[in-house]
């Protein structure tokens, strides 16, 4: 049951990535040619400054879906109807709470720009941005359920009916109206009409969800739950820190047609990390749930096979990405819109790093680890800021993704596997290590084979983009194979896909084997 949840999930999450992968490439296309690289480095820059907003979330929905694992595995309803209730309270306080502080901002948002723009209205614009962000906490917290009940697939069709919808509705009026304000409006009422949807599918779907009298929760549970929640904040505030504040530095330091340039980037790969994000994040009620119940060892086992997955996954990309996104851009774009190959180099490496942080993560989460290690996030989020910061002025622009990968490794990188092996699986931590090198090596030296081949080639910009993507696939996956494909992790993986890919469900493998 596991597995074929897990597998539902995925097989949805991919599909409305690609649907919105596609969508967002012609949508970016249809925003540059309306309205001009200006209003896209502004979009960027006002997205990272209410990224750093939604800290005031401080956690709270990993802490509920953490809090909802026991109860529903175990059928609870009166602790579900609980967690449920204290988290909508807290979500409509934090809504109330993003509004009120995202307007200190307001006057302030020329100093955060380099040079004259020339974006009228910016204010109004900001206001919209910070209503969008705010209103969706009103709505959205039931999603929760269907989330910790191993059910993301449902919010998943939903939103990859929506991604279609609102991207050509954004589409129409971009090029009807070449206004901004219309689209922000419109994004607005139309992000309200699929929360309150899914609100109303998680209300027909777990019924006693409505039901006006519930039980409190118990002085105990209160307590835990805060804890956790508390530690999970400090996880909420380095990821948003290290996420959300490179737009702002690029800005800040360069320049907003910079932020323009990278945006184009950041639109392509976090597409694909959302996309490949799905993979792992519809595994992690499951993973979840077996940690309720699995022995330390099959704890482990599936930690080495996800973190192999993780390599697997962001290997393959980090060697064709390299080999192909300039090129990628060149075609989309043209040659005016590139970016070096030292800030494509460090943009791919902290990509690659933060994939390589799944597995850990989805543990960490449903372990209750994140109690253990919560001070290394605060590290993080500080570290981060000083290295961008400093690294810009040194390097340029790709210091400042040299700072967020500093940052990490010098926390998250070791402090999460270290918790883990020590109070999880309770084995050593060595081989983890080796086998992180190990597979940073198979990475570089796939690029590195790939790198020289291309030198001695020439070729007009659209095949040299196909031929380069098939190169990378080729090598990336022909190496990789050669590397894993007798270890038992490879094999466990092999045996799920030919399970699903054949019966179209679940065969005998699933997590208690």
């Amino acid at each position: 049951m596991r597995i074929r949840n897990s597998l539902n999930n995925m097989l949805f999450g991919l599909l409305g990535q690609v649907i919105s992968m596609i969508m967002g490439f012609i949508v970016r296309t249809v925003f540059i040619v309306t309205l001009g690289i200006e209003y896209l480095g502004v979009n960027g820059l006002f997205s990272d400054i209410l990224m750093l907003l939604s800290l005031a979330n401080l956690g709270f929905e990993t802490a509920i879906i953490y809090s909802l694992y026991k109860p529903l595995a175990e059928k609870d309803t009166t602790k579900i109807q609980a967690y449920m209730r204290l988290y909508g309270k807290a979500y409509r306080i934090i809504g109330i709470v993003i509004l009120a502080v995202g307007l200190a901002p307001v006057p302030f948002l020329e100093h955060l720009i380099h040079g004259e723009v020339n974006v009228p209205h910016l204010e109004i614009i900001y206001v919209l941005f910070l209503c969008n962000t705010a209103f969706s906490y009103f709505f959205v917290y039931k999603q929760a359920v269907f989330v910790a009940d191993q059910k993301q697939h449902v919010i998943s069709k939903v939103n990859s009916v929506y991604a279609l919808l609102w991207n050509l509705l954004q589409i129409a009026l971009l090029m009807l109206t070449y206004n901004y304000i219309v689209v922000l409006v419109a994004q607005i009422i139309s992000g309200i009409v699929k929360n309150v949807y899914i609100s109303r599918l998680a209300n027909k779907r777990y019924a006693f969800l409505q039901q006006r009298k519930v039980k409190p929760l118990e002085s105990g549970e209160r307590t835990d739950f805060f804890s956790n929640l508390r530690s999970l904040m400090m996880y909420k505030v380095s990821g948003v820190v290290i996420n959300g504040t490179n737009n702002i530095v690029i800005s800040k330091i360069f320049g907003v047609i910079w932020v323009g340039l990278y945006s184009n980037y950041f639109l392509i790969l976090t597409t694909l990390n959302t996309f490949l994000g799905y993979i792992f994040f519809s595994i992690t009620a499951s993973v979840g749930n077996m940690n309720v119940t699995e022995s330390k060892e099959r704890k482990h086992f599936i930690y080495r096979v996800l973190q192999m997955a993780n390599f697997l996954v962001f290997g393959v990309c980090f060697v064709c990405l390299w080999n192909v996104l300039n090129p990628l851009v060149e075609v989309w774009l043209g040659k005016d819109f590139l970016l070096d190959k030292a800030i494509l180099l460090t943009i791919l490496i902290n990509f690659y790093t933060s994939g390589m942080q799944n597995a850990s993560t989805a543990f960490r989460d449903t372990t209750g680890m994140f109690r253990k290690a919560r001070y290394s996030p605060v590290v993080a989020a500080i570290a981060n800021i000083a290295f961008s910061v400093y690294f810009a002025y040194l390097l340029g622009m790709a210091g400042v993704f040299m700072g967020s990968i500093i940052s990490r490794l010098l926390t998250y990188f070791w402090v999460d596997p270290y918790t883990l092996h020590k109070h999880v699986f309770e084995q050593r931590l060595l081989p983890y290590f080796v086998t992180y090198f190990r597979y940073g090596v198979l990475v570089a030296s796939a690029a590195g084979i790939c790198e020289v081949v291309f030198l001695f080639t020439d070729f007009s910009p659209s095949l040299d983009a196909v031929l380069r993507l098939m190169l990378g696939s080729v090598v990336s996956g022909i190496l990789f194979y050669a590397a894993v494909r007798n270890s038992e992790e490879f094999k466990y993986l092999m045996n799920i896909g030919k399970s699903y890919a054949l019966k179209l469900k679940p065969g005998p493998v699933n997590f208690n084997k």
